[in-house]
């Protein structure tokens, strides 16, 4: 078997779509660093469909991957009834400009024993060495192997031995850290608010014991003269009096109990949506941890010196840069055009005085300076993360980027800002902004 043939199994006809590109070529082009996979493979798995490969074209930083996602577009759209994992003629490995890409470190396939026959439980690296497997043995484990492992190292060797030049996978880099202060700013209002309908339901409960208790224990002055009901009846302005103050009375415990009525609901309210900001920020967080390694590190909730009544909800910090995030779970419908934010009331838009787009960009800014006085000069860009499911949100030309929650994925393993950090910077503002959440548990300020 050729091995040419196995490593390239799936891949489509090399048929020139792009005067630039071939759609070999493309199936060839590793998707986003959230799954660092070929597209072709990724297409076939069944992951990459026409809208992920729209929004590629459209908004990939890596021009081969916006490249590589159009011709497959074109390639798709051109040969509806041959898609691009059809079966066809093969490249052969001279064509092939990249490394071919193997799933398992070379060491690691040199390591695994081999399952079959007199040779059973001998590393393959060895046996290959030393000749006693051969390519049509290795071939064969590729074909018959029933463990995954097998077959991959089995292809991993087989391509060291033709002298083909391959790309190993990354040692991986660990989990994304989660670095976040005592309690988010959600969890503190929330709390805040829950005290705060304690008190009054409280208050309210002790005023009311303390009238009951008072009317109990009164008494009247020695000699006094008690009315009796006949008499009070037998006085209009007596019983005019009477109808005032049960009347009165009626009135005000009525608009007592409105009045906490409307307050605890509305108290409620804010609750609830303070829960679902929080709700919001952990769903971001999660779609964090799948895109993102441990070369990322997430603070949650910062905030900064001077500004104590907001926060950033999220900064990210990677080997591409630094990011402010401001993460938003509202309901209902919204439009962002340009810079300006409109709720959905009825069959109207009304213009919204708080923008989520002025709130990131304040983030950035502040940020930007907060690590400028340590000397660390660097660009960071803001992004909305559009934390809510449930209703809906129109963009239209936003100045500052959207990222909804079923493209944050996405939107995070593209990340990049044509700088990148060397990594002495990105440990110093990680290092800070560590003692800046470290201050806020510790109550330093």
């Amino acid at each position: 078997m050729n091995p040419s043939t196995i490593q390239e199994r799936s891949n489509p006809p090399a048929v020139p779509v792009s005067a630039g590109m071939s759609l070999d070529e493309a199936r060839q082009v590793k998707w986003l660093r959230s799954r660092p996979k070929p597209l072709g493979e990724l297409w076939d798995e069944g992951y990459l469909d026409a809208s992920r490969l729209e929004w590629a074209a459209k908004k990939a930083y890596n021009p081969r991957l916006k490249e590589a996602a159009r011709v497959l577009l074109e390639g798709h759209a051109k040969s509806p009834l041959h898609p691009v994992d059809s079966k066809g003629p093969r490249a052969s490995p001279s064509e092939i400009k990249e490394p071919i890409r193997v799933a398992m470190r070379l060491e690691e396939a040199r390591s695994t024993l081999w399952p079959f026959g007199a040779l059973r439980d001998q590393p393959m690296g060895d046996l290959s060495d030393s000749r006693k497997l051969s390519l049509k043995d290795l071939a064969y484990a590729v074909e018959n192997a029933r463990e995954e492992c097998i077959r991959q190292a089995a292809i991993a060797i087989m391509l060291e031995r033709l002298d083909q030049e391959i790309e190993e996978p990354r040692p991986p880099a660990g989990l994304l850290r989660v670095v976040a202060a005592k309690r988010s700013y959600s969890e503190r209002r929330q709390l805040w608010l829950a005290s705060l309908e304690g008190l009054i339901s409280g208050g309210v409960l002790a005023v009311g014991v303390m009238l009951f208790i008072n009317s109990l224990i009164g008494q009247r002055p020695p000699g006094a003269h008690r009315l009796q009901l006949a008499e009070v009846f037998a006085s209009p302005e007596l019983t005019m009096a009477l109808l005032m103050v049960i009347v009165g009375l009626l009135g005000v415990s009525l608009l007592a109990t409105l009045g906490l009525d409307w307050l605890m609901k509305r108290l409620d309210k804010q609750i609830e949506a303070y829960r679902r900001g929080e709700e919001g920020e952990e769903a971001v967080i999660e779609k964090a941890r799948r895109a993102l390694d441990g070369n990322w590190v997430l603070f949650r909730d910062v905030v900064l010196p001077g500004r104590r009544r907001t926060d950033i909800d999220v900064v990210l910090v990677g080997p591409p840069g630094v990011w402010a995030i401001e993460v938003k779970t509202w309901h209902g419908h919204y439009r962002n055009v340009g810079e300006a934010w409109q709720h959905r009331a009825g069959s109207q838009w009304k213009q919204m005085r708080k923008s989520p787009s002025r709130q990131a960009s304040a983030g950035a800014t502040a940020l930007k300076s907060f690590l400028r006085a340590d000397g660390i000069k660097t660009y960071v860009p803001e992004a909305v993360a559009w934390a809510d499911q449930t209703g809906r949100i129109t963009l239209e030309d936003p100045t500052v980027p959207v990222w909804t929650l079923d493209r944050l994925e996405d939107e995070l393993g593209n990340l990049s800002n044509g700088r990148g950090l060397s990594e002495a910077d990105r440990e110093r503002i990680v290092q800070k902004l560590t003692r800046l959440c470290q201050a806020r548990k510790k109550g330093a300020w």
